[in-house]
């Protein structure tokens, strides 16, 4: 190589760690504080903001705004951008206890038996209409919510927050006290989950939800601490079309820069179909719930967007209706998860971009153990001979009904009803019927308890391990799926298991818990799931991160040039330099 060659790489290696620089710059200033509405640069043009952004989703609100009956994942993103909790998860974090950040309270303390928490309230808070926070509106919300609406399929009930919670106080103005039944280890997680967020006591009626109110989107939310206000909420023909968001000038956070977008408009899909072409070409910006993997594995080679892998705390699973015979029993229904063929089901539906799961509590989770392994996948020679012993075989098949939602609720549904009835079909002993319904349709089938299997989903309230028990397997916290499983030995082990503070000893009873689990077999575990969100090159800010929750105050997009684009723009002058002659 030439001196005159040697030269060059070296200015250019020079050149790329000025570039590495820009870049962590760049990344570092854009994250805590909002981006400003034009920087001025020396070299290339300047960057601008966008004020407005447009997200599309297939998901939809299941019910209400209301975090007295929201229970699911769409209601509880926008009851999080529309308002706020005592304490919060740090973005991006893993959720544990060193990752709970101060919210509308400023600082804590908790008794040495763990049955008291006194939280110090942030001061200068105000409600929409200029009121200031205090210290009973917290009680408000929280005896409101658990203890006099107490909604059977709501959050509180399904939670348990009623076992948790003995009573609320306000010492002052500025100071709350919670008094606890017993001591529960992720009481802090639990105070950051949205069905712990403070309502609007003028907005928030004792004795009755806060339900969709058709050209009122004020009278359609009880919320209103949060970084943005819910100022339009459209539907037709009783489905959710467009909502938008804007930001909220009384944020208690706006002096740190939040929300980095003013505006939010959020556009509802028909289906995965419509949402890739949506992002795809350019009608929206960020794409989010539900798009197929095929599609996320195509998007990849894109120029034209950018697609953001997270953690996924994401599970689904198969339900068993007991009052419906033969499923009350349990061999038979141990027969029936035998013959489920989990790598099949994540790597043809999922091309590999979730996990099979063997108990509802995650991989990677404090507590899990793979309980189902003892069941196999596709063990068709266990299945044959389980179901045997009650007459089933190839002459005289056990005949059920498989339900799956049709309208993009949870990803791939159809796909995954068809592998499921495949690896049950393969056992020569179970013949099965497929049936469908929209998501809400879906709902009130399972609530009126008329179909025989079907699959669901579940997103965590909070990140722990009893989050992904007590909701499912205890016979009170499992009420709102209907499947009407009650073992009191379960709930038994539940109840100890969240009432203790050592690890270890939590542990060893979620082990004895998922062994009887897989005996009893209720619900069989089917995949851990991934996030995914797709935008166009120019958006910044998404996280993807365990606790699952979509945080639109962060997210921003560029007009103009981005950091990034910035960083092109150098790396521009090193193709010209290095290939001069």
């Amino acid at each position: 190589m030439s001196n005159k060659a040697i030269t060059r790489v070296q200015t250019a290696v020079v050149l790329v760690i000025i570039i590495a620089a820009v870049a962590a710059g760049a990344y570092i200033t854009s994250q805590p504080s909002a981006p400003p509405t034009t920087t001025t640069t020396t070299g290339p043009p300047p960057i601008v903001f966008k004020d407005t952004l447009i997200m599309g989703t297939t998901d939809a609100v299941e019910v209400s705004l209301d975090p007295a009956e929201s229970y699911d994942y769409f209601g509880w993103e926008i009851i999080q951008s529309t308002g706020s909790s005592l304490v919060d998860i740090r973005p991006g974090s893993a959720a544990g206890p060193s990752d709970i950040v101060p919210a509308l309270a400023t600082s804590w303390d908790v008794s040495s038996d763990g049955l008291t928490w006194t939280f110090n309230l942030r001061q200068g808070v105000k409600f929409q209409d200029g009121t200031e926070f205090t210290a009973n509106d917290v009680k408000y919300s929280f005896d409101r919510n658990v203890f006099k609406l107490a909604i059977p399929e709501g959050p509180q009930v399904g939670i348990g927050y009623g076992d948790i919670i003995k009573s609320v106080d306000a010492m002052s103005p500025t100071q709350v006290v919670f008094h606890l039944n017993i001591p529960f280890s992720p009481f802090l997680s639990l105070m950051a989950a949205q069905s712990s967020y403070i309502v609007n006591p003028k907005l928030a009626p004792e004795d009755h939800a806060v339900a969709y109110k058709e050209g009122d989107a004020r009278a359609s939310s009880p919320m209103d601490l949060g970084p943005y206000v819910l100022s339009s909420w459209v539907r037709v023909a009783g489905k959710d079309n467009e909502m938008r968001l804007d930001a909220n000038p009384n944020y208690w956070n706006v002096s740190g820069g939040y929300p980095k977008t003013p505006h939010i408009i959020i556009k509802f899909y028909s289906d995965a179909t419509t949402l890739r072409l949506a992002i795809e070409s350019g009608e929206v910006d960020i794409a989010f719930r539900q798009l197929r993997a095929s599609d996320i594995n195509d998007l990849k080679t894109k120029t034209n967007v950018k697609v953001w892998e997270g953690i996924g705390a994401f599970i689904q699973y198969l339900v068993f209706q007991e009052k419906m015979k033969p499923l009350d029993n349990p061999e038979i229904r141990r027969a029936i998860a035998a013959a489920v063929d989990r790598p099949t089901l994540t790597n043809t539906v999922f091309l590999g971009q979730s996990k099979p799961l063997y108990s509802m509590i995650p991989n990677g989770m404090a507590g899990h153990t793979d309980a189902f392994k003892q069941l196999g996948d596709a063990n068709y020679a266990f299945t044959r001979e389980a179901l045997a012993k009650y007459g089933y075989n190839e002459n005289n098949k056990l005949k059920l009904d498989l339900w799956y939602e049709s309208s993009g609720h949870y990803p791939q549904s159809p796909d995954q009803a068809t592998v499921l009835k495949s690896s049950l079909e393969g056992s020569g002993v179970i013949q099965i019927e497929l049936k469908s319904a929209d998501w809400p349709s879906y709902r009130v089938n399972r609530n009126q308890e008329i179909m025989q299997m079907y699959i669901l989903g579940w997103y965590p309230d909070y990140v722990d391990a009893d989050n992904y028990m007590f909701p499912f397997l205890h016979s009170v916290g499992g009420s709102w799926i209907h499947m009407n499983y009650n073992n009191p030995q379960m709930d038994d082990l539940i109840n100890q298991a969240r009432a203790k503070t050592d690890a270890a000893e939590r542990n060893q009873l979620y082990a004895q818990a998922q062994e009887l689990f897989a005996q009893d077999a209720p619900i069989v575990p089917l995949f851990q799931g991934t996030a995914w969100a797709v935008t166009k090159p120019n958006v910044g800010g998404v996280v993807l991160d365990i606790s699952q929750s979509w945080r639109h105050w962060l997210v921003y997009a560029t007009e103009g040039p981005a950091p990034l684009l910035q960083i092109g723009w150098l790396a521009s002058i090193i193709t010209r330099f290095a290939t001069e002659q």
